[in-house]
C-alpha cells in the first residue's frame, strides 16, 4: 500500500485533519452525478465537453482537447481542465489548484491494455531517476487499473490533482481503489506532473499537445 505522509501519523495535528476532511469530500463527490453539470460547449468525435466544471469543490474551466491514438484506432477523447487557462506545459506544471485530465473513451479496453499503455507512456515521459524513485506511486497506479477491469466506449475517467490530498482518480463518477479497497490518493506531486507530460510534454504527441495547450480550434456546439 502507499505510505501514509508524516502528518497523517499524528491524528490531532490540523493538517492531518485537513487532508483527511479533504479525502472525505472527495469520496462524498462521486455520489453525484459524474457527466459535467455545465451546458457543453465543444463536441469531438461525438464527445459533448463542458466549458467549465466543478471538481471536488473547485470551478475548473477547460483549457483544450484533442483525440489521444493507439495506432491506427481513436483511444479517447482528452480534456484539460485547469483554474485558469494557460497554454503552455511549464505554466501548468507550475499552476496552483486543482487540475483535471478527463479521458471520454472511444472503445472498449482491458485493465491489462491500459495497464501496460500506462506504464510505456509513463516510462518515456519520466527520466530514469524519475521513474526509479516513482517506483512506489507506480504499483498503486498499477493495481487502481486493474481493479477497473476494462473501460468501454463512453466511459468518463477523471485523473485530478487535489493540493493537500493528492492524486485520485474516477471512474464513471465511482473512486478507484487499490490494494485492500483503500481510496487512491498518491501524495506525490511529482508522479502527476509525469503523468501530465504525457499529454502535454515534449514525448506527446504533437496534435494532442496542441489541442491541450488551446493552440488548436475546437469546433464548437450550439
Amino acid at each position: 500500500m502507499f505510505e501514509s505522509p508524516d502528518q497523517d501519523r499524528h491524528p490531532l495535528s490540523a493538517h492531518g485533519q485537513r487532508r483527511r476532511d479533504l479525502l472525505a469530500a472527495a469520496a462524498a463527490s462521486t455520489l453525484l452525478p459524474w457527466a459535467p453539470e455545465a451546458q457543453a460547449g465543444v463536441e469531438l468525435e461525438g464527445v459533448e465537453l463542458a466549458e467549465t466544471v466543478t471538481a471536488h469543490g473547485q470551478k475548473l474551466v477547460l483549457n483544450g482537447a484533442g483525440v489521444r491514438k493507439r495506432g491506427y484506432f481513436k483511444a479517447d477523447v482528452t480534456a484539460l481542465y485547469l483554474p485558469e487557462k494557460r497554454t503552455t506545459p511549464d505554466a501548468i506544471y507550475k499552476l496552483n489548484g486543482i487540475r483535471r485530465i478527463q479521458l471520454n473513451i472511444l472503445r472498449e479496453f482491458t485493465s491489462s491494455t491500459i495497464t501496460r499503455i500506462f506504464l510505456a507512456d509513463f516510462k518515456q515521459s519520466a527520466t530514469d531517476e524519475e521513474f526509479k524513485r516513482l517506483i512506489g506511486p507506480i504499483g498503486q497506479i498499477g493495481a487502481a487499473y486493474a481493479n477497473v477491469k476494462k473501460v468501454s466506449k463512453g466511459d468518463v475517467v477523471n485523473l485530478d490533482w487535489v493540493p493537500g490530498v493528492g492524486w485520485l482518480a474516477t471512474h464513471n463518477g465511482k473512486q478507484l481503489t487499490g490494494d485492500g479497497g483503500n481510496v487512491l490518493a498518491i501524495n506525490d506531486e511529482l508522479a502527476f506532473q509525469v503523468y501530465l507530460r504525457m499529454y502535454i510534454g515534449a514525448n506527446a504527441p504533437e496534435e494532442l499537445r496542441n489541442g491541450l495547450l488551446g493552440l488548436t480550434r475546437l469546433p464548437r456546439t450550439e
